[in-house]
C-alpha cells in the first residue's frame, strides 16, 4: 500500500523519468537519422519515420537506465538542495525508506526492459534493416543484397542465388539444399521471391541423394544396379511444366536474413529465450558458447541495471545534487560510467579474461556495491 511520502515521491519521480527516456530516446533516434541522412535523399518523411520507429524499443531497452539515473539524482537532488530529506531524517525516516517507491519503479523497468527484450525488440530490431534495404535505399531489392551468399533459413535448410531479377523483384539461379546426416535434398530452381517466411521458385527440379549408400552402388554387381541407384537417388522431382511453382516456409523472416546476413554490423535478432538455448547447446564449440554466454547474461543484466544505478545515484543526488544542471551533467556520468564499465568488462569476456556471466554482470556488482557503501555512509 502507497503511502503518502509514496506518492509525493512518484510524483516527483515519475514526470522526470518520462522526459528523461523521452529526451534519450530522441538524441538515440536522431544519431541513426544523422548517420543514415546521406542515404535518405528523397525518401519520403513517412517512411523515415516509420524506420525510425522501428528502432525504439531497442534503443528503450538501452536508455532506460540512463533515465532512471536522472529520474533519482535530478528531484532528489533538489529535495536535498530545500531541506526535504534532512526534515525526513528528522522526522525519523532512514534515507533507505525514501528508496522504496523508486526501487518498486525501477524493477517494474526491469520487467518491462526483460519483455521488450523477450517479445519485441527482436521483432523491431530485424525490421529495422528489412525496411532500410526494402522500402527506403533500394525500394524493394533489398534482397539482392543477399546475391552470392549462402544464407542460413533455419531447420538446416540454406539457400544461394547467383543472380537477383530487379524487373520482377526476383532470385534467379537459385540453389536451395538441406542436410539430415549423409543425406542432401537439394532444389534447383530458375528464379524465386521471398516474402515473408515464404519461398516460391519457379522451374525447379529437386533431387535427394543417400551419399552413404554410393560406395555399395561402386561395387554393386551389374544386375542390382538399379536397385543400388534407387537407394542413392532417393528422390528425384522434375515437373512436366517449366513453369512449376514450388511453395515452402522457412525459419527466418525475409527481414531477419537482411537484418543476420546484409550488414555486420545489424542490431541484435536473438531473443532472451533463444540467447538462453544457444548458451545451453551441448554442441556448441567453445567459442560459439563464450559468445553466447555473453549475450544471455547481457540481455539479463542490463534490464537489472534498472534497479542497481538506483542505488548509486540516491546518495550522489543527496550529497552533490546542489542544483539542476549540476544534477543532470551528475546523472549523465554516472550513465555513461556504468555503460564504460559494462562495455569494458565485455570486451573481457570476449576475449576470456573474465568468464561470461562475470563479464556481463561486473557493472551491476560493482555499482550496486558503491552503492550501498554510499548509502551506509
Amino acid at each position: 500500500m502507497l503511502t503518502i511520502l509514496d506518492r509525493y515521491l512518484l510524483r516527483e519521480v515519475l514526470p522526470v523519468l518520462f522526459v528523461s527516456a523521452l529526451l534519450y530516446v530522441a538524441v538515440f533516434l536522431f544519431g541513426f537519422f544523422y548517420v543514415g541522412s546521406q542515404w535518405l535523399d528523397g525518401a519520403p518523411v513517412l517512411k523515415v519515420l516509420t524506420w525510425l520507429g522501428y528502432h525504439v524499443p531497442g534503443v528503450l531497452v538501452q536508455v532506460l537506465p540512463m533515465a532512471v539515473v536522472s529520474a533519482v539524482v535530478i528531484p532528489f537532488g533538489r529535495l536535498a538542495t530545500e531541506g526535504a530529506v534532512l526534515a525526513t531524517q528528522a522526522g525519523g525516516i532512514p534515507l533507505t525508506r525514501l528508496l522504496l517507491p523508486v526501487l518498486l519503479v525501477g524493477f517494474l523497468l526491469a520487467g518491462f526492459s526483460l519483455y521488450l527484450s523477450e517479445k519485441v525488440v527482436p521483432e523491431t530490431n530485424a525490421r529495422v534493416r528489412g525496411y532500410w534495404y526494402d522500402e527506403l535505399t533500394s525500394r524493394g531489392h533489398g534482397l539482392a543484397r543477399l546475391r552470392g551468399k549462402t544464407v542460413p533459413l533455419g531447420n538446416g535448410l540454406e539457400l544461394y542465388f547467383g543472380g537477383y531479377d530487379r524487373a520482377h523483384r526476383a532470385m534467379t539461379d537459385v540453389r536451395l539444399q538441406l542436410w539430415k546426416g549423409r543425406q542432401a535434398t537439394v532444389i534447383f530452381a530458375d528464379s524465386g521471391t521471398y516474402d515473408g517466411d515464404t519461398l516460391r521458385l519457379r522451374g525447379y527440379r529437386l533431387y535427394t541423394v543417400d551419399y552413404s549408400q554410393i560406395d555399395a552402388l561402386m561395387s554393386a554387381a551389374p544386375e542390382a544396379l538399379p536397385e543400388e541407384l534407387q537407394r542413392v537417388f532417393k528422390n528425384v522431382s522434375i515437373p512436366k511444366s517449366p513453369d512449376a511453382t514450388l511453395t515452402l516456409k522457412t525459419g527466418l523472416t525475409r527481414e531477419q536474413a537482411l537484418a543476420n546476413f546484409a550488414d555486420p554490423l545489424a542490431a541484435d535478432t536473438l531473443s532472451l529465450s533463444e540467447a538462453w538455448r544457444r548458451y545451453t547447446n551441448p554442441d556448441l564449440s567453445p567459442k560459439d558458447r563464450l559468445e553466447a554466454g555473453l549475450a544471455f547474461h547481457s540481455k539479463l543484466a542490463l534490464p537489472l541495471a534498472n534497479v542497481v544505478l538506483i542505488l548509486i545515484a540516491l546518495p550522489f543526488a543527496v550529497n552533490y545534487g546542489r542544483s539542476p544542471g549540476l544534477s543532470l551533467g551528475m546523472s549523465v556520468l554516472i550513465a555513461v560510467a556504468y555503460y564504460l564499465v559494462f562495455l569494458l568488462a565485455r570486451s573481457m569476456g570476449g576475449l576470456g579474461i573474465l568468464p561470461p556471466a562475470l563479464a556481463a554482470w561486473s557493472a551491476n556488482l560493482i555499482f550496486a556495491f558503491v552503492g550501498w557503501r554510499l548509502m551506509r555512509r
